[in-house]
C-alpha cells in the first residue's frame, strides 16, 4: 500500500494537464501520460528509451515537472 509521501509525490503527475497549465485548456491526459507520448515520438517510439527518459519524473518536484511541460509540451 502507498504511503502519504508516495502518494504526495506523484499527485502532480496524475493530474490532467489542464488542471495544471492555463495554455492547455480542454486537455484532460495525465501530466504523466503526456510527458509520456511526448518522449515517444522524440525517441522514434521505441518503449525501451522512452521509459529510461521517462524515469526522472518519478522523483521529480511539482517545480521541476511544470518546467518541463512549460520547455516541451506548451504549444
Amino acid at each position: 500500500m502507498a504511503d502519504a509521501k508516495e502518494i504526495e509525490e506523484t499527485a502532480m503527475i496524475d493530474r490532467e494537464m489542464d488542471q495544471v497549465f492555463d495554455w492547455a485548456k480542454d486537455n484532460k491526459i495525465p501530466i504523466r501520460d503526456a510527458i509520456w507520448d511526448f518522449e515517444m515520438e522524440k525517441n522514434g517510439r521505441d518503449t525501451m528509451k522512452t521509459e529510461a527518459s521517462v524515469e526522472w519524473i518519478l522523483k521529480a518536484s511539482d517545480d521541476e515537472i511544470k518546467d518541463y511541460c512549460e520547455k516541451n509540451l506548451k504549444k
